[in-house]
């Protein structure tokens, strides 16, 4: 009878089991050293981690739980925006299920665990490989298999916790490939490259252009060339197969990737994009920082023995030329394709990668482990085996020199320091050492203990590097986002909140609110040219909804204002303020907490509203928001020759160390001595039921500028390339206002592009907001992609307006019968009807999501039916008399 606790042990202290538990207890002894929670102070969250992928976990949550139709569409995602494509990139991995048991205070502590688990879990992947690919025995296996897990790759992108899976998986579909390849057994290829297609299509990617590079090193060490025709019949079918399966999820996903970031043109040329030479410094341990994380080289570090034995794997002559010439072939493609631009552009979709460069470099590492592993298997097979003189100079020389040249550039190289090069220079002379003098079964402990303390260093290192947000941090922003989202319950009908007081660009997320900011990766071109139109923060792969108006504020249904309070607490929320909103000040209060205020705006317009078809002829120009903001409003109403917006007198009323100007729009600020602070003092007098923006043109840059109004600094972003305005000043009749332009000392200069101040007529406003409010959508049904609701248009106003980004997949029913939809205004949806009562539908489904399913189902239809008939036939024999 089988003992359980016996087998309990011999599973827990197994090489397999140790290549998990080893990786797992470095980095948690690591994170308990540094008091990272639940276990003191600290998080783990950094860049990325805490900036985006965090608010994305709770996003993961709610959708599951509570909103299954967000997985489809979320109106958390800026002004709205397609979640499946999201979800493809960010959300696909099994291991989020735990951040179902988290809150928003927890969560921190829960990613640390995933971040455990993925980690550790490479080191169960690989080591399955090398005992069924490579047979290996022993803790042998252990002792490659944790150089994969704790790789440089996995160590410095431990906080891209969406990368991870696909690389787990790495190791098991190349046993399914060499398990194709010896059974001819197809099925496990076709499911384990369905799961890394899944996991993360980015990454599936990166993997497949690795695998056309190993397959032929694969046919190579099975010695099967002969079986390449039958090979190819199974493999082939089982390919294409896979890419049907997942069609549902990648098909859709590819429309989200054609509107935002294929959109984006590479520079596709022949030269270099960092010095490969360089590369061999990445073998130091700790050879990560910010400034490798942003424009750096490939991350591949693994432990000295595995780059001992690459020289075995070359000098052997057990291991066939053929083999050795494929996999060189394999390696010298993935190094080029670190530093040579049509090759970093090919591995990584035709787009140069933002920040952590060379995202494929687990493939390096793993081929090296992979290449290793097998001279080691040939050459542990002999007995009393020592390396060859040659191999001993070599790998003497090489590591002198690489420590010789790293002491020499310490000085012009961030990520270099002497401990890392001390720790490099030792360990590697020690493992050579104890190739040369030990021999019998002291030499594999010996260097399993060199190697793992080359891996704890180098994980050590490298995460010392980066700084971490504390637990205060964290917990400030969050529990005020989140208590913020709770507060807002309150009110049962639609309608967004503006930031003014925020952690992060996907707070709705992590507060459950409809908000106008995002960070994605998969971010539409429209969403970020509509919003770069009127005047928001727009780039690449972030939307910031913070330079509000009162005109888009309620045209955009911004019916609630999250700002800083005023009473002491509003100390604690200082760095989480973003924008200045005077606009608000005498508006009535809908909620409050520590250090927060929700005030109301109570011109806000409804999700949809009956509206002038002159809208469709807005004319939207690239650099005065603030009138491109009046046009939208007047031709709604059907006024599009009202004047809403004036522009106020400036008046220049002193200045400090500047050099004579002779205009202030259009003019430029430059100091008499640049060493000494700058300012330009500006002063307007306000006037009742006006308020006012102040004009900044893309060309001005902010970057060491603070603007005060009244003594009062105003936060704004800097960074972006096109015009934004300041809410300065709402109604002060008669009270003259002071804005104070500043350069800090150093400042060559600034040239003040399109800097004006403009007023909106509030109450001609007011009225035209009151008319558009009159026929307003009475929402009956809704949930995240569906809009169900009764609606009147009349002989002026025949058009259903909409709060809701145009983008394809929304489709319009009024009273049963598709509708027409139109953009207005480059960016809002529109729905074109006749005059008269209305029921309107408006649903939103993923572009090709439908085919997507149509294939997939295809697939599994077939293969039940053949599955059925093989059926049949094994039972037909039986069968007969």
């Amino acid at each position: 009878m089988m003992n359980p606790k016996k087998h309990f042990k011999n599973f827990t202290y197994s090489p397999v089991a140790l290549s998990f538990w080893l990786p797992f207890f470095f980095l948690l002894t690591y994170f308990i050293y540094h008091h990272m929670a639940p276990f003191g102070s600290s998080t783990i969250l950094t860049v990325d981690l805490g900036q985006q992928y965090l608010d994305y976990f709770a996003q993961f949550k709610e959708t599951i739980l509570k909103d299954p139709s967000a997985f489809f569409y979320s109106f958390s995602s800026g002004l709205g925006g397609d979640m499946l494509g999201e979800w493809s990139y960010y959300l696909m991995s099994p291991f989020n299920l735990f951040f179902l048991f988290a809150n928003a205070s927890s969560l921190p502590a829960w990613i640390l665990f995933v971040t455990l688990a993925k980690v550790a879990t490479a080191g169960l992947t690989m080591a399955l490989f090398l005992k069924k690919v490579l047979h290996f025995r022993g803790y042998a296996i252990t002792l490659f298999a944790i150089n994969y897990p704790l790789s440089a790759w996995f160590i410095d992108n431990a906080l891209n916790l969406l990368w991870l899976d696909s690389a787990i998986l790495l190791p098991l579909l190349l046993w399914s490939l060499h398990h194709l390849i010896r059974q001819h057994k197809s099925w496990p290829f076709l499911l384990l490259l369905s799961l890394t297609i899944l996991s993360n299509y980015y990454i599936a990617w990166m993997i497949a252009l690795f695998l056309l590079l190993y397959l032929p090193l694969a046919i190579s060490m099975e010695k099967a060339w002969s079986t390449c025709w039958s090979l190819a019949a199974k493999l082939l079918p089982a390919t294409f197969l896979a890419i049907l399966l997942t069609a549902w999820l990648w098909l859709p996903t590819l429309v989200q990737l054609q509107q935002g970031k294929t959109t984006h043109g590479a520079n596709w040329t022949f030269g270099f994009e960092n010095n490969p030479a360089l590369l061999f410094f990445k073998l130091i341990p700790g050879s990560f920082d910010f400034d490798q994380m942003q424009t750096g080289q490939a991350n591949f570090l693994v432990a000295p023995l595995i780059l001992f034995f690459l020289w075995a794997f070359f000098s052997s002559k057990k291991i066939h030329w053929l083999e050795k010439s494929l996999a060189t072939f394999a390696l010298m493609i993935l190094f080029l394709a670190t530093t040579w631009t049509p090759l970093i552009l090919l591995f990584h979709g035709g787009q140069y990668p933002v920040w952590y460069p060379a995202r494929f470099s687990f493939l390096l590492s793993f081929l090296l482990i992979l290449m290793a592993a097998r001279a080691y298997q040939k050459s542990e097979a002999e007995e009393n085996w020592l390396p060859s003189i040659p191999a001993r100079t070599f790998f003497l020389i090489a590591t002198v020199t690489i420590t010789v040249l790293g002491s020499m550039a310490i000085n012009h190289i961030s990520y270099l320091d002497k401990p890392g090069l001390l720790i490099f220079l030792f360990d590697s002379l020690f493992i050579l050492l104890v190739l040369l003098l030990v021999q019998g079964r002291f030499r594999q402990p010996l260097l399993f203990a060199l190697t793992g303390f080359f891996l704890f260093c180098n994980l050590a290192l490298s995460l010392n590097n980066l700084s971490y947000l504390s637990q205060r941090e964290y917990q400030s922003g969050a529990r005020r986002v989140v208590q913020a989202g709770k507060a807002l319950k309150k009110d049962q009908s639609w309608y967004r909140l503006a930031e003014g007081l925020g952690r992060t660009y996907n707070d709705g997320f992590l507060g459950h609110f409809k908000s106008g900011s995002h960070f994605s990766s998969l971010l539409p071109a429209q969403s970020a040219s509509f919003y770069q139109s009127m005047g928001q923060i727009a780039g690449d792969s972030k939307i910031s909804y913070s330079d509000g108006s009162i005109v888009l504020d309620s045209l955009l249904s911004y019916k609630y204002y999250l700002s800083q309070s005023q009473d002491q607490s509003a100390k604690q929320t200082t760095n989480l303020k973003k924008s200045n909103r005077p606009d608000y000040a005498s508006a009535k209060t809908f909620a409050s907490g520590n250090g927060w205020v929700i005030k109301e705006n109570q011109q806000a317009l409804p999700l949809a509203y009956a509206a002038s078809d002159l809208a469709e002829k807005t004319p939207i120009g690239p650099r005065y928001p603030l009138a491109n903001q009046e046009r939208m409003l007047t031709y709604l109403a059907g006024k599009p020759d009202q004047i809403l917006l004036t522009q106020a007198p400036l008046t220049l009323a002193a200045t400090h160390n500047l050099e004579p100007m002779t205009r202030i729009t259009g003019g430029v600020m430059t100091p008499v001595n640049r060493k000494d602070g700058t300012s330009l003092v500006l002063t307007y007098k306000a006037q009742a039921n006006q308020s006012y923006y102040l004009n900044l043109g893309a060309a001005l840059d902010l970057s060491d500028v603070t603007i005060q109004q009244n003594g009062h600094k105003l936060k704004q972003e800097s960074g972006y390339s096109h015009s934004v305005a300041l809410n300065v000043a709402n109604g002060q009749e008669g009270e003259e206002q002071q804005v104070i332009i500043t350069l800090a000392p150093g400042v060559k200069s600034r040239y003040l592009d399109d800097l004006a101040l403009y007023a909106f007529d509030q109450k001609q406003v007011q009225d035209d907001l009151n008319q558009l409010r009159q026929h307003s959508l009475k929402i009956s049904k809704r949930n995240a992609r569906r809009i169900e609701g009764q609606i009147t248009t009349t002989k002026d106003q025949p058009l259903i307006m909409t709060a809701i980004p145009a983008a394809p997949g929304w489709s319009a029913s009024v009273d049963g019968h598709p509708a027409k939809t139109t953009t207005i205004a480059g960016g809002l949806l529109a729905v074109k009807t006749t005059t008269g009562q209305h029921h309107l539908v408006l649903t939103y489904t993923p572009p090709r999501l439908i085919l997507g399913l149509w294939m997939t189902l295809a697939v599994l239809i077939g293969f039940l039916l053949y599955l059925i008939i093989k059926r049949i036939f094994s039972l037909a024999p039986k069968l007969r008399p």
